[in-house]
């Protein structure tokens, strides 16, 4: 016979039983974090670690959002894995974009503007940024990205080569071009030591046009000028390497040495005497050449210019369209961009903090060798600011290959730079 059972026994049943399922699946009743897809292409060290620890210090700020950090090959203008991620509607909530390409992207329908995310756009967090960085944020008056980072270049050079050859630093360009060939070691028609090689590293056409004294943009005119002569002028010298060493031999040795691996870098082993690159290689050889005996100094120029000249970029972060959680994206990168973590990547990398407030008290500044970057600044230029700007680093390049594999001449060259980026300008702002 059975009983029936009374409301204070139902009672009691299903107390137990919701207990005994609170306590045996905590995650059917946990909230579920909100889930941000960040992807970047920085895969060396030390930034990928110190991007690590910087997505583990905001999920510990934050609980409620869980970071998904996917490193993506790419360069400072490839996109195409955005593209086609975009396409197939699986693309990242967050994507980590070099700062000059900004204006393209935004331009091509690729971003979303953040002002719809972010209060104070425009307004209290524009000041909150180093002035030139937040100019490459912004296109048609509306916001894309809130820049990362930054960063100055100087020549670094090997200062126990130096004196064993009895050389100074150079100063100048003559006095470079002396150096390396003094510095050049060649053994059985082959080179073995290179004193330096002027588009390794950061020796790109900007470092350069710039050095001697060229202009690649009239803001005013809103016209390129890649045919500056003071750029084919440096195009030209860069060619008198070639000229010198021979394109083969140059090839040869490059693919033995010249790579960016830790354990291969050309400078560390001793394999090159000079190279142009950035703050952030002080980082690099704390790590990788601790017992490198190096200085850096300004990058030189042609005799006649007595100031001395760098330039600065940076990466920005943005979300693109499709994002599936775009205010979780915005919270990730207001912090992500802001003082603390401009101070903790600054702190790891040594790469210059963008944020005014970490910029301000950055520890980089007990470091004697950051010392040079820090005067550097304010002589540095930036890239301009146009929806043309991957289109136009790609095209410079593909013209300095071109001059020295002897393809075309430096005017040549850069005049076919002018022609089609100019061309494709227009189209952007309408003028055709």
């Amino acid at each position: 016979m059975r009983r029936k059972l009374t409301s204070k026994y139902i009672i009691l049943g299903m107390s137990l039983l919701m207990l005994a399922v609170l306590f045996s699946t905590p995650a059917v009743f946990a909230q579920k974090k909100s889930e941000v897809v960040f992807w970047t292409s920085f895969s060396g060290q030390p930034e990928r670690g110190v991007m690590d620890e910087m997505v583990a210090r905001f999920c510990k700020l934050h609980p409620e959002i869980k970071v998904k950090k996917v490193v993506v090959p790419g360069t400072e203008t490839e996109v195409a894995k955005l593209l086609t991620s975009l396409a197939a509607g699986v693309g990242p909530d967050v994507y980590h974009l070099d700062r000059f390409t900004v204006c393209q992207r935004a331009a091509a329908g690729v971003l979303q503007p953040l002002d719809k995310y972010i209060k104070g756009i425009g307004q209290e967090i524009e000041k909150a940024y180093l002035d030139f960085a937040w100019k490459e944020c912004v296109w048609q008056d509306k916001v894309w990205a809130l820049p990362w980072d930054t960063d100055v270049r100087a020549l670094y050079y090997r200062k126990d080569f130096f004196r064993e050859a009895g050389l100074n630093p150079p100063r100048t360009i003559a006095e470079l071009d002396e150096c390396a060939e003094k510095l050049t070691i060649r053994k059985n028609g082959k080179l073995e030591r290179m004193g330096f090689v002027p588009w390794w590293n950061q020796g790109w056409h900007y470092t350069w046009g710039w050095a001697f004294g060229g202009e690649f943009y009239d803001e005013k005119a809103q016209k390129i000028t890649a045919n500056d002569p003071k750029i084919v002028e440096s195009f030209a010298w860069q060619k008198s390497y070639c000229d010198k060493y021979g394109m083969k031999a140059l090839e040869a040795f490059s693919a033995a040495y010249e790579t960016q691996t830790e354990s291969l870098n050309p400078f560390v082993s001793g394999k090159v005497a000079m190279i142009v690159t950035g703050d952030w290689f002080i980082a690099f050889m704390k790590q990788f050449g601790p017992d490198v005996d190096y200085g850096i100094i300004p990058i030189p120029r042609p005799a006649e210019y007595k100031e001395p000249i760098s330039w600065s970029g940076g990466w920005s972060m943005v979300i693109p369209i499709g994002a599936k959680n775009p205010e979780g994206a915005a919270e990730f990168i207001k912090w992500y961009c802001g003082p603390e973590a401009n101070e903790i990547y600054a702190r790891g990398t040594y790469h210059l903090p963008v944020s005014k407030k970490a910029f301000e008290v950055t520890s980089l500044r007990e470091e004697p060798r950051y010392k040079i970057f820090l005067d550097l600044l304010p002589y540095s230029r930036c890239r301009p600011v146009i929806p043309v700007g991957a289109l136009y680093w790609d095209e410079l390049t593909a013209a300095r290959d071109y001059v020295i594999h002897g393809k075309k001449t430096p005017k040549q060259a850069l005049d076919d730079v002018v022609a089609r980026v100019q061309a494709e300008l227009d189209k952007i702002l309408g003028k055709k």
